[in-house]
């Protein structure tokens, strides 16, 4: 019997007991939807936190900090890093090149100030400097394009900021100024405060206040000069050369005697973090596919069933001379027929799971060759691995018994 005809009577079989046929279903449907949108929104929230937290963008480079031993260091303004100290350590042979820590994420800078009204509150003070458009504001406007070409001295800072430096009358700061370290800026608008704290937190929860990223510049440092990337040669041994590195820094270092120099291993971080987001949907996923291995029982349990009713039947084509391996091939080809169009249901509820989610969520769940092959695959396989004994067992059966 051709494989052909043996796939379609199988399809006729199920079609013979709709409701059985469909009830088995439910489960591998609502199987293999939850499998497939947990791993597509872990897959999702993959994506997003590698761009949030700027992993995509990591190259490599090997981080060094120096902390100082007195708070009066940076109160002087001193930079942990000195020129001096960077053309040593680019002179280390397989360094590359070496630079300043940048705190820009997605092309957007970010910079540590405080206001001097308020001072150190407690908060991470984070600014935001901007080239063009800034945030919604409650209060005045936001950061313009021309401010930054027009280099205007113009700032937006947070309500809790605002209240801080007038209570009673926050929003008459608009057309006043203040200072930010020393210098004047004109408060020309007040946003909301950021809600830090999420799941994934970046720079972009902290934020207290805007302002042109040239005018900020002009006044201030943008980089973190207490901290320096290495970036290292491609055919350089990075343990090796990164561990000189920062041998060279204790012997040699501008401050060596005033602070400590530590090494941050970057690299190890990022791929620590890409692990744990990898393992959060992976574990997700196994405690979906629960569900899976439940739905596979009740498809074993249809097809023996099915052996049962149709025992006559398996007699007669045994006696019309098929073998135990058409048999055996009928009934599995049963199973996997009923669990792939379980799955390929499944898969599309999934979806259609999936840009619901999208639409009320900055996660960007898709469809891909991935999550095609995972459902279908697993529909393959919960097919075969669930139908094999009553496929056997059928096989197996004497003709004289069938016949009776």
């Amino acid at each position: 019997m051709r494989f052909s005809e043996v796939w379609k009577t199988s399809f006729k079989a199920i079609g013979k007991n709709k409701r059985r046929s469909f009830l088995t279903m439910i489960g591998l449907i609502i199987g293999v939807s939850a499998v497939i949108t947990v791993f597509s929104i872990g897959r999702a929230f993959e994506d997003y936190a590698s761009e949030f937290i700027g992993l995509d963008q990591f190259d490599g480079s090997v981080g060094y900090t120096f902390s100082a031993k007195d708070d009066a260091f940076s109160e002087n303004g001193l930079n942990g890093f000195t020129e001096e100290d960077i053309n040593t350590i680019e002179s280390i042979p397989g360094v590359q090149k070496v630079s300043y820590y940048d705190n820009s994420r997605n092309g957007i800078k970010y910079a540590d100030q405080t206001f001097d009204e308020i001072g150190n509150d407690g908060r991470w003070n984070c600014f935001k400097l901007l080239k063009d458009g800034g945030s919604t504001v409650v209060h005045g406007r936001s950061i313009q394009p021309s401010d930054y070409y027009n280099e205007n001295p113009v700032v937006v800072i947070d309500q809790t900021a605002a209240k801080a430096i007038k209570k009673e009358e926050p929003a008459s700061l608009i057309g006043q100024s203040i200072k930010i370290g020393g210098h004047l800026f004109e408060v020309v608008g007040i946003m909301k405060d950021r809600s830090g704290g999420t799941i994934v937190s970046t720079q972009e929860d902290y934020v207290v206040a805007e302002l042109p990223e040239n005018v900020f510049e002009s006044y201030f440092n943008s980089e973190d000069r207490n901290m320096i990337q290495v970036k290292m040669n491609q055919t350089a041994n990075v343990k090796s050369v990164s561990k000189e590195a920062e041998n060279t820094l204790k012997k040699y270092g501008t401050w060596r005697e005033l602070g400590s120099y530590k090494t941050e291993d970057l690299a190890g971080q990022v791929d620590q973090l890409r692990m744990l987001l990898t393992s959060i949907t992976l574990l997700i996923s196994v405690i979906g596919g629960i569900s899976l291995f439940i739905s596979g029982i009740g498809v074993m349990n249809m097809i023996y069933i099915s052996v049962s009713e149709r025992t006559k039947e398996i007699g007669v084509r045994r006696a019309m001379g098929g073998t135990k391996g058409n048999i055996m091939m009928q009934f599995l080809l049963e199973g996997i027929s009923l669990t792939l169009v379980g799955g390929t249901i499944g898969y599309l509820i999934a979806m259609l799971l999936g840009f619901a989610i999208s639409m009320f969520t900055p996660l960007s769940v898709r469809p891909d060759l991935f999550t095609v092959t995972l459902a279908f695959g697993l529909s393959v396989v919960i097919g075969i691995v669930f139908s094999w004994l009553p496929a056997k067992s059928a096989a197996k059966k004497d003709i004289v018994t069938l016949l009776r």
